[in-house]
């Protein structure tokens, strides 16, 4: 099977949590919820404090944001570059005005339905 999202079927939807302005989007999700691809857009300064129950490759399209983890300086991500989080860390993420990503996780997440 092949699957193509275009620009404007991203389908973005507002993800409500503490501490970010943030819409997410998985329009890819793998048979058996084996993966999940998708886009997050951090809209406005944001400081989240989030823990990763999925790995998570991402790439910065726009933006660029901070992620905090305790015993390890800060990581700078910024566009162009490529992100990994192994599942169990624990973070926070700062966005210090707008941050855009594509994310692939595994096992899926479904930020929006």
């Amino acid at each position: 099977m092949v699957h193509v999202v275009k620009a404007d079927r991203r389908g973005l939807k507002p993800f409500d949590t503490a501490g970010a302005t943030v819409q997410t989007s998985d329009p890819i999700v793998g048979e058996g919820d084996c993966l999940s691809a998708g886009f997050t857009e951090y809209t406005a300064t944001s400081r989240l404090k989030w823990t990763f129950d999925y790995n998570e490759v991402f790439f910065m399209l726009r933006g660029s944001l901070e992620i905090h983890t305790d015993g390890q300086a800060p990581s700078l991500f910024e566009e162009g570059d490529l992100g990994y989080i192994e599942k169990g860390t624990q973070t926070t993420i700062v966005v210090p005005e707008y941050a855009y990503m594509v994310h692939v996780t595994q096992p899926a997440w479904r930020g929006s339905p």
